[in-house]
C-alpha cells in the first residue's frame, strides 16, 4: 500500500479518528484514521462496494491494517476528521458547527452517497441561516459537484415563503428568476399570497428533477447519474 519505508514513517495517526477497537483504515494524506466500517456500510452503497470485494485465499483483507488502507485521494484529512464527527458526536443531540463546516459535510455526503447525512446538513443549514441563501452563495465556489446545489436549490423553491428582496439581491437576477420559474412550475394558484406551499404528491425528486430543467447543466447529476 506504501511506496516506501520513508512513505510509511511520514504517516501519522490522527489525533481523534484513529479509535481502539476500529476495523477499517483509511489513509487520507498523510494522516491515517482508524474507525468502525460499520457507519460507512449502513448508508452508503458507494462504500458497501468497497467494502465488498472478494479477497484471495491468504490475502489480507484489504483496509483491515495500516499497510492496506484505503487511500481517500478526494477530500482533506480535515474534511474527512469533520465527516466522521457526525457519527462520533460526543453530544448527539446537540450538533455544533459552523456553516462551512456544515457545507464541508454536506458536499462529502453528497459525493459518496450518504443521503442521511445530506438531510442532517441540509437540517442544520436552515437551523442555522434560517435561509439556504447564505449556503447557496457560500457553495458556489465549489463547481465541482453540482449536486449539492441542486439539492439546496430544491430545498429553497419547496419552501412555503418566496424570496425576499434582500435573499434576491444576495443570490442575483439571474439565480433568482431561476427560482421564480422553479417555484411556479412546481406550484398551482394559491389563495394564500404571502404562501405558496408544494402540492400534495410532489416530492424532492419532483422538485429536483424541476431544478434540473430550469438550471442545465450548472446542476446535473442531481439525482446522482
Amino acid at each position: 500500500m506504501f511506496g516506501s519505508t520513508s512513505e510509511f514513517v511520514r504517516i501519522k495517526k490522527h489525533e481523534v479518528y484513529y479509535i481502539e477497537g476500529g476495523d477499517v483504515y483509511f489513509l487520507v494524506g498523510e494522516c491515517m484514521f482508524r474507525v468502525h466500517r460499520y457507519f460507512f456500510k449502513r448508508e452508503s452503497f458507494k462504500f458497501q462496494q468497497m467494502f465488498g470485494g472478494p479477497t484471495s485465499p491468504g490475502k489480507e483483507r484489504e483496509g483491515s491494517s495500516p499497510s492496506t488502507a484505503f487511500r481517500l485521494s478526494d477530500i482533506t484529512a480535515e474534511d474527512f476528521a469533520h465527516f466522521l464527527w457526525i457519527f462520533y458526536n460526543p453530544m448527539p443531540s446537540a450538533y455544533d458547527a459552523s456553516t462551512d463546516v456544515w457545507i464541508t459535510i454536506l458536499r462529502t455526503a453528497c459525493r459518496w452517497s450518504f443521503p442521511e447525512v445530506e438531510a442532517l446538513a441540509i437540517k442544520e443549514l436552515e437551523r442555522k441561516t434560517m435561509t439556504l441563501v447564505d449556503p447557496i452563495v457560500l457553495y458556489e465556489n465549489y463547481k465541482d459537484d453540482p449536486s449539492v446545489l441542486a439539492l439546496l436549490y430544491a430545498k429553497l423553491c419547496s419552501r412555503d415563503q418566496p424570496l425576499t428582496m434582500e435573499q434576491s439581491m444576495c443570490l442575483g437576477i439571474e439565480t433568482s428568476v431561476r427560482v421564480f420559474h422553479a417555484r411556479e412550475r412546481l406550484r398551482s394558484s394559491s389563495l394564500d399570497r404571502l404562501k405558496s406551499p408544494l402540492p400534495d404528491g410532489v416530492d424532492l425528486a419532483d422538485v429536483i428533477q424541476v431544478i434540473d430543467e430550469v438550471w442545465g447543466s450548472d446542476t446535473n447529476c442531481a439525482s446522482g447519474g
